[in-house]
């Protein structure tokens, strides 16, 4: 059963068991990898153009690692200021969806062609990502690999 895939019947959620777990934006060739070492049952959820209502701000996808993380994922050229907007319209919106598994934590990784400069903006958002229980990672590594554990804070 490992690699099988079963498309919802909406087409925009994947229930997927790779070990890792590739999301892509053919627009601008980057791509990002969630670690399923297990192959546990995962769900890839395309947002943007897909399960988010159309003319939203969205993110490209949720990966939802039942009872651990949802993870909110941007695949962006340079704009970082952008792709916080697009994954804070989709953290509202997932909040709000049948999907979403009630307390279950969120994060969000923001991949990007370019690190932005520091600014205030990211690291308010970074700090309200972290005050509501998950992280924000911005990575400039096309093809970067993740584990899901790292989008949950570590508690002391």
């Amino acid at each position: 059963m490992a690699g099988k895939q079963a498309k919802s019947p909406n087409n925009c959620i994947e229930e997927i068991r790779h070990p890792k777990v590739k999301v892509h934006d053919p627009g601008t060739g980057m791509s990002a990898i969630l670690l399923n070492g297990k192959k546990e049952t995962v769900r890839r959820i395309r947002m943007d153009g897909c399960l988010a209502p159309v003319g939203e701000r969205a993110a490209d996808f949720v990966v939802s690692h039942p009872k651990t993380v949802d993870v909110i994922v941007e695949l962006k050229g340079g704009d970082v200021d952008h792709a916080i907007t697009q994954v804070e319209a989709t953290r509202v919106f997932w909040r709000s969806h049948a999907e979403y598994k009630q307390g279950q934590t969120i994060g969000a990784w923001i991949v990007c062609s370019q690190y932005p400069r520091a600014s205030l903006k990211i690291g308010r958002y970074r700090d309200d990502f972290r005050a509501s229980g998950g992280i924000l990672l911005i990575s400039t590594h096309n093809g970067e690999e993740r584990a899901f554990s790292d989008f949950i804070p570590k508690r002391p």
